[in-house]
């Protein structure tokens, strides 16, 4: 028997929908959320409660932007945002610490972590709603946070096409969206 088709569309102004195979007998969680496993065609979605959200298939070029919107769980120290080709390239690590008032971005090729650039316009903390936008140049990312402040980071690997995304710590995704 076929494994059933699940379709998820994230709630909010920003809407992602993709659809994602999972196995007949998910396994439930705590308030009846589902932790959906690795499917076959690369996508992969983890996210209970405040989890990690991950996709390993996406379709990000040159030019495109990232929309992504969710709360920050009320006791959390930081979360981290991560974009690139894989969990062993790391074209931006975007690592908001709220015990150290202060947002380090970084990228990990294979083995190394490059040079942290931090950022201490922190402009949000736990318990709030956000909203950040990712744009992806070919020289650049540039990020801008909920108050409209702007930073950038170097795209320091040189990728022109970016297929993997994971949100993890105290982060909980409502919506995403590639523009």
């Amino acid at each position: 028997m076929a494994a059933p088709r699940f379709a998820l569309v994230c709630a909010g102004p920003y809407v992602w929908g993709f659809t994602n195979t999972i196995s007949d007998s998910p396994n439930q969680l705590e308030g009846g959320e589902r932790d959906l496993r690795p499917s076959r065609d690369g996508i992969r979605l983890m996210n209970s409660i405040w989890g990690k959200f991950e996709i390993t298939n996406m379709d990000m070029k040159l030019g495109t932007t990232l929309k992504i919107k969710g709360k920050i769980a009320d006791d959390v120290d930081g979360f981290v945002i991560n974009l690139g080709q894989g969990t062993d390239k790391l074209d931006l690590h975007f690592n908001p610490r709220f015990s150290e008032s202060t947002i380090v971005c970084n990228s990990w090729d294979g083995n190394q972590w490059g040079q942290e650039q931090r950022e201490d316009h922190i402009c949000f903390g736990p318990g709030s709603e956000v909203q950040f936008t990712v744009t992806f140049k070919s020289d650049i990312f540039k990020v801008k946070l909920p108050d409209g402040h702007q930073l950038t980071f170097p795209n320091r690997l040189c990728h022109s096409h970016l297929s993997y995304l994971s949100v993890s710590g105290g982060f909980n995704i409502s919506s995403f969206k590639l523009d």
